[in-house]
């Protein structure tokens, strides 16, 4: 069986909460990297943290769960400027101007082209780079 890594964690409980719904929907998956970041959590960014790793043939279908998942999460969250509950997610591949920017994302984020995800509201068109809280 060949795994692919989709997702990497330094959160124990974020990881496992995510293998779960997972394995709940029939995915092979596993954590690597699991028992080394729980015992010792300043290796996670030396060693790239819990990797998510979902066989081959269901990462597409693992992915699909995962955005359907969070999508859901995020649409019940209000937006802190106008206080609706329209966020959606967005994301972007940012990818590497040359070839030093793409070494120094392999080293620092291990992949070359990192994909930038963030938080917009359809209401008031608010832009968030973490999903906000409500500080009203």
């Amino acid at each position: 069986m060949q795994f692919v890594q989709i997702r990497s964690f330094d959160n124990y409980m974020e990881a496992n909460l995510v293998l779960g719904m997972l394995q709940e929907q029939g995915i092979n998956c596993h954590l690597k990297d699991e028992n080394t970041i729980t015992i010792d959590p300043l290796l996670s960014p030396a060693i790239g943290g819990m990797k998510l790793m979902v066989y081959a043939s269901q990462a597409e279908r693992a992915k699909e769960i995962l955005a359907e998942a969070e999508k859901e999460y995020v649409s019940t969250i209000p937006c802190s400027k106008c206080g609706e509950k329209k966020l959606v997610v967005k994301e972007f591949v940012d990818k590497p101007k040359n070839f030093l920017a793409a070494l120094k994302s392999q080293l620092l984020m291990g992949q070359t082209s990192p994909v930038i995800k963030y938080y917009s509201c359809e209401n008031c068109g608010t832009v968030y780079q973490e999903i906000p809280t409500d500080s009203r």
